[in-house]
């Protein structure tokens, strides 16, 4: 028998998984969409609309995987759970597949669906009742897109591109913080997160004024490339980082950390021990 993988074995930790916490995450899921049905309802900008379900999407997944990882809240659970006669990899990888092949597609499955239906009444009302023209619906009601060329988002807060990094990052968040903390690792883990996220803001303006010398203001957390700089005379004016650095500084942050903390998951299962 192989002892990191076996299809049989790997199915059957699948639908246990699926019939014990099946229907508390089907809740879940439909109290994510609640809140997004809201904001396109209650919309004055659509852009804004599709940028905050991005947005609650990424906040979804961090609750997916903490139920997905919640068997290490009590020493009993933990114990069966431990003693699953299934590898750790197999563990790992069915919060992958929960997360990745069946949470994210059907979540973007059911956030195309309601976009598009909201965004037809909105185009019809625009048309009837306030005479838009074809290039007035186009500017003002756009489809979302699941597109990773960054131009087609240009107008969304949280366009595609981030949303599917920040999603795997915080997805590797949660599955670090529910490993590493048994009792309350959501709050730990949310406040740790918060307290980098702080810490990073403050980074980024500390370490261009040290290589700069001159004040400087970050475009963003997390956001190593580029900066406003104000000089003598209080005049601000961009600097940016050149493209070969911008695109390495992106794809450390985008792919590199996620990947690591998906990663580091997998240790961590491997070190669990009654």
């Amino acid at each position: 028998m192989n002892n990191t993988f076996n299809f049989r074995r790997f199915g059957l930790l699948l639908r246990k998984t699926i019939y014990e916490k099946g229907l508390f995450l089907g809740g879940i899921f439909v109290l994510v969409i609640v809140p997004i049905l809201f904001v396109y309802k209650q919309a004055t900008q659509i852009t804004t609309s599709q940028s905050l379900s991005f947005i609650i999407g990424l906040f979804s997944i961090t609750i997916i995987v903490n139920i997905l990882l919640n068997n290490f809240s009590k020493k009993s659970i933990a114990a069966s759970y431990l003693t699953l006669p299934c590898s750790n990899f197999e563990k790992w990888l069915s919060i992958s597949v929960f997360a990745f092949l069946l949470y994210l597609p059907l979540f973007l499955a059911v956030l195309k669906v309601i976009d598009i239906l909201f965004l037809d009444y909105y185009r019809e009302l625009a048309v009837t009742k306030f005479h838009y023209s074809a290039k007035q619906i186009e500017a003002n009601f756009p489809h979302i897109t699941y597109n990773f060329d960054e131009k087609d988002n240009s107008k969304l807060i949280m366009p595609f591109t981030k949303f599917m990094a920040n999603f795997f990052g915080l997805g590797g968040v949660s599955v670090v913080g529910s490993l590493y903390f048994n009792q309350k690792s959501y709050l730990k883990s949310a406040l740790i997160f918060l307290g980098l996220f702080v810490a990073f803001s403050f980074l980024g303006d500390l370490l261009f004024s040290f290589i700069i010398g001159e004040k400087v203001t970050v475009s963003g957390v997390f956001n190593f490339t580029e900066a406003v700089v104000s000089d003598e005379n209080k005049k601000t004016y961009p600097i940016n980082a050149a493209e070969s650095i911008e695109n390495l500084v992106k794809y450390f942050m985008m792919i590199f950390i996620p990947m690591a903390l998906w990663l580091i998951g997998l240790v961590r299962f491997s070190d669990k021990e009654l």
